[in-house]
């Protein structure tokens, strides 16, 4: 049985390249599952030869794509559209659940509170010229910024069924969470004392039940 030495780059939680060993008749779904359970990655992934934006049919075997001896391919997550485009655009927002009495972020250096009322919870900075595009801001760091780190629109807070999640909004400026850099448009589980870090300005998720 025919057997191939591949390299993958697994583009999730900083795992980079891995050599591995696999049966040419693999199935690509077979490989993804394995994938999965061995680093532990939740949701779904795509399968490609590295240089394509073309996935891997799921159910066809390597050897059947012309997947040869020493190739590389690249393990990618599928992102699945929040919402969050949209709601910017709606000006559309929802209360926090009300198990929470106080849900807030706390500025680093200054200490200073914001308040979080509504999510979609936009963090970003205010637009004088167009104030609809401030209909969702919550955190408004305007005044805590000195150089262009921060987005109009630079990430969002959420919440469904008491959990609360935060997703990057830009790529261009990106938010760290507990020193990790985000993907764009990829939501993260937000847990109480976690740090985002918002250009240069650094905030501590706070909740109160």
């Amino acid at each position: 049985m025919d057997r191939l030495n591949l390299t993958l780059d697994i583009q999730a939680n900083s795992i980079g390249s891995r050599r591995v060993n696999v049966r040419g008749t693999l199935q690509v779904a077979t490989l993804v599952a394995t994938i999965k359970d061995k680093f532990n990655l939740d949701g779904s992934y795509n399968l490609l030869m590295r240089g394509s934006r073309t996935p891997l049919p799921v159910d066809s075997a390597l050897d059947q794509l012309s997947v040869s001896e020493g190739a590389a391919l690249q393990v990618v997550k599928i992102v699945e559209s929040t919402g969050i485009l949209d709601a910017i655009t709606r000006g559309v927002r929802q209360p926090f659940s009300k198990r929470f009495s106080r849900v807030y972020l706390s500025e680093q250096r200054t200490l200073s509170e914001y308040d979080l009322r509504w999510y979609p919870a936009i963090m970003g900075r205010r637009d004088v010229r167009d104030p609809r595009n401030n209909r969702l801001l919550a955190v408004d760091l305007e005044e805590l910024e000195t150089l262009p780190s921060v987005s109009r629109h630079h990430a969002a807070i959420t919440e469904k069924g008491g959990s609360f999640y935060i997703e990057s909004i830009q790529d261009r400026n990106p938010t760290l969470l507990d020193g990790v850099k985000m993907r764009v448009s990829e939501r993260y589980p937000l847990l109480p004392g976690a740090l985002i870090k918002v250009g240069n300005i650094a905030l501590s998720f706070q909740v109160i039940g």
